[in-house]
């Protein structure tokens, strides 16, 4: 373990089996960023996610996938079928070498394995088995199927995304999976804390539903106040200017409250005069007229650059920066100086930079690591941690267990 490693991992020394696919993955890959060793167990074929797209350059298989390249960085990998009784008693053998278990089986499923709680306790005693699903590991939506779109639907936040005139809108990427594994990343951190206390284990329940339903203005708003958030897009709920303004190359963000309004006018030459009312100090009556207040916003930003008019803004105190493309965020200057991206090599994908950890500790970020091959620590785990011979490995191997 080199010096840098050792100096940014907040929770060394913990072992995490990985059990997920898709759905629960970011929960391994933010263990692994606080600096637990995560090893990911995938069935002999591979975890499905190798075959989600994107591909990189061509590789339209199982080492190509750009997204299990992303949430499996830095993860080991061995192989298992856990449906075979050879298989099963590999993963058992592997949890009392654990601390934590991560799955994202459909409830239930991993007792019908004989791989259920109880089982895997017996093994490890002060065992944390986390398990992220749609809906719980209990209730009356418990075994229904769930995707993103579903978790984000049921939780509430679709409901309230997009634009007013139109159906709902999905958000990009897959938000409910990624926030169920925030919050069980979280859960993993309180039980861990609750074993060097206590001495137990626990098991982290994470729902898709209930983790979407925490943002403020899904459910807390109607439980509170019977009040419904309708869809406003990009436009905030609140207040006005406080929405993406385009520019002659893109688009800004702006965030114009009571206190900045004033500037904004004394930067902002050739306004309306109308817009010199003291009224329009008022921040409700300004999101009352967003549509008159936008339009001439608009008249304003539209003069400008985008990197220019943030300078402007920024310069006066005005929350206003540019919507980055991901090109403008990997060349932004801050997220170079800040060390985001670093240079991690794969046998297949090649050399090329790679997202860090999203926090840093000691003024230093975390050393990144591609995502493994399929299978590619089987005997590292096997032979070495588990003290198997190559010949037990070749036999297991011929029988498809791993």
């Amino acid at each position: 373990m080199t010096d840098t490693i050792q100096t940014t991992s907040l929770l060394p020394g913990y072992r995490v089996l990985d059990l997920t696919s898709s759905m629960g993955a970011l929960c391994g890959k933010m263990l692994r960023d606080l600096g637990m060793e995560v090893l990911k167990i995938e069935p002999p074929s591979g975890d499905p996610t190798r075959g989600e797209p994107p591909f990189a350059k061509g590789h339209a298989h199982g080492e190509g996938s750009l997204r299990f390249a992303y949430l499996n960085a830095g993860k080991r990998s061995a192989t298992l079928d856990a449906a075979k009784p050879s298989g099963r008693k590999l993963l058992l053998d592997l949890v009392e070498w654990a601390d934590v278990v991560v799955e994202d089986f459909a409830p239930g499923q991993l007792v019908q394995l004989g791989l259920g709680y109880e089982a895997l306790i017996e093994r490890q005693k002060k065992l944390i088995l986390v398990s992220v699903s749609g809906f719980g590991q209990d209730g009356p939506y418990a075994h229904f199927k769930t995707t993103d779109i579903v978790g984000n639907a049921m939780g509430g936040l679709l409901y309230i995304s997009g634009d007013p005139t139109m159906t709902p809108c999905n958000p990009p990427e897959t938000q409910s999976y990624y926030y169920a594994s925030l919050f069980a990343a979280y859960g993993v951190t309180l039980a861990l804390w609750q074993r060097e206390t206590r001495g137990i284990g626990a098991w982290i329940d994470a729902s898709i539903q209930a983790s979407m339903a925490l943002h403020e203005h899904v459910a807390f708003n109607y439980s509170a106040e019977g009040r419904v958030m309708k869809r406003a897009g990009s436009q905030h709920q609140h207040n006005a200017p406080a929405n993406l303004f385009q520019c002659k190359n893109g688009w800004i963000s702006l965030f114009v409250t009571q206190n900045h309004w004033p500037i904004l006018l004394k930067v902002w030459d050739n306004h309306d005069p109308e817009l010199d009312d003291p009224k329009w100090i008022n921040s409700n009556l300004r999101r009352q007229h967003a549509d008159y207040i936008n339009a001439q916003v608009t008249s304003f930003t539209s003069r400008f650059l985008k990197e220019d008019l943030a300078e402007l803004m920024q310069k006066h105190g005005i929350p206003g920066l540019p919507v980055n493309s991901p090109s403008d965020f990997m060349k932004d200057p801050h997220i170079q100086a800040r060390g985001f991206f670093a240079e991690v090599t794969h046998p297949v994908l090649g050399t090329f930079a790679q997202p860090g950890s999203p926090f840093m500790v000691d003024g230093k970020r975390g050393a990144p690591a591609p995502a493994p091959l399929l299978g590619q620590h089987n005997e590292e785990v096997y032979c070495r941690d588990l003290g198997m011979t190559e010949t037990d490995l070749e036999v297991l191997t011929a029988q498809g267990v791993i």
